[in-house]
């Protein structure tokens, strides 16, 4: 055997190994997949996302002060589980009543009764089913330092004890006498401005908020609503002075009042209790604890706004009936701060919600004292002479 063959014979010939792609990939792919269909069957259960067949019908509205429910990422996520998205176009309340274009919405929602008798006037003999799934009391936002003024002033007090309460009870005509007095609150606490004690209201021409206060200062001045045109306009004379001290109106005070420079917009604003509560809430969800300097003043004579969502639109009766059946978008409204009306109380406790997030209740409606509202005609003419009104 020569050289060269013994070296052959100790060689092996090279083995090529054929690998199957399609295993290969499916061994990389079919762990993280399984994983994803089972993330998105529990998510598609939850209702935190639709079906990719599912159908999504988009129903047009226009809303006042309430959009901040609609706006909300888990009521979005909610109503999309049903098939449903509500696109918002904002207005205020009496804005919205006189709006020329009122037919080309599937449904609206006014903050009050007063913005919605007039959608039903303008809607006599068409489509216009009511639904009333929460209601929320009108409240004075406010610091502490000034509801301390108030109290010394003699004309608020704590609703319940302790070094920082976050409720107040106020005499709304001791208010308006100190108001009409020109008092400052230096007068009360030499360490606040010397700025004139006024309380800040939206424009009452176009939000539900300040036609409100106009009418409960109308009745904690006269003690009774104006029974005629002219009775409203009387009321309204007496009172305007009052209104126009705040200066220039805006659309809503929240935004101003829960800003970090709050104090310097308004001291004292008009707004509605579920903003306040849905602020402390949002504090809690983000780790910052509940803000003890801004408080509320409950007038005496209390005025709770219960708006009626008004369906124009089988669309719009299904989001009305779905706000006032379904569990979940009935808890999450009790979350952002409103009242529901419900039987089930063990369901939907709005005490035993704000104790959970170790909120305290405020005493609302506990009184037998209601601020009453003139009838539409009569309350209209009186915000017109307040604020010259372009209806």
């Amino acid at each position: 055997m020569s050289g060269d063959e013994s070296e052959g014979a100790g060689v092996e010939e090279p083995k090529f190994r054929v690998v199957d792609t399609r295993q290969r990939f499916l061994s990389w792919f079919l762990p993280p997949a399984g994983v994803f269909v089972l993330g998105f069957v529990a998510l598609l259960a939850a209702g935190h996302v639709t079906g990719p067949l599912q159908h999504i019908t988009v129903v047009r509205a226009m809303i006042a002060s309430k959009r901040d429910f609609f706006a909300d990422e888990q009521v979005k996520r909610i109503l999309l589980g049903h098939g449903y998205r509500v696109q918002v176009t904002p207005a205020g309340s009496f804005e919205l009543a006189e709006t020329a274009d009122l037919d080309s919405y599937q449904f609206v929602f006014p903050s009050g009764q007063a913005a919605g008798d007039r959608v039903y006037e303008r809607r006599r003999g068409k489509h216009a089913i009511g639904y009333k799934p929460f209601f929320t009391p009108l409240v004075l936002g406010t610091f502490r330092d000034y509801a301390q003024a108030l109290v010394a002033a003699k004309v608020a007090r704590p609703q319940y004890p302790g070094d920082k309460p976050l409720y107040y009870s106020v005499e709304v005509d001791k208010l308006l006498a100190l108001v009409a007095g020109e008092k400052r609150w230096k007068d009360y606490d030499p360490r606040l401005s010397a700025n004139r004690l006024l309380v800040q209201s939206p424009d009452p021409c176009r939000s539900y908020s300040g036609a409100a206060y106009v009418g409960l200062v109308a009745f904690a001045r006269y003690a009774q609503p104006a029974a005629t045109e002219a009775e409203a306009v009387e009321q309204a004379h007496g009172i305007k002075p009052m209104l126009d001290a705040e200066g220039q109106h805006s659309d809503d005070m929240a935004p101003k009042f829960f800003v970090p420079e709050g104090r310097s917009f308004a001291t004292v604003a008009v707004i509605y209790e579920h903003q306040y509560l849905t602020y402390q809430n949002r504090r809690l969800d983000n780790g910052a604890g509940l803000d003890t300097d801004r408080v509320l003043l409950y007038p005496s004579a209390q005025h709770e706004t219960a708006p009626d969502l008004i369906s124009f639109s089988p669309e719009g009766d299904a989001i009305g009936s779905l706000l006032m059946a379904d569990p979940a978008l009935r808890r999450r409204a009790v979350e952002l701060g409103f009242h529901v009306y419900s039987a089930d109380t063990a369901q939907f406790d709005f005490a035993g919600y704000l104790t959970q997030r170790h909120i305290p209740e405020p005493a609302t409606a506990t009184t037998d004292t209601e601020t009453w509202l003139p009838r539409d005609a009569q309350f209209r003419r009186m915000i017109d002479e307040i604020g010259d009104c372009r209806w």
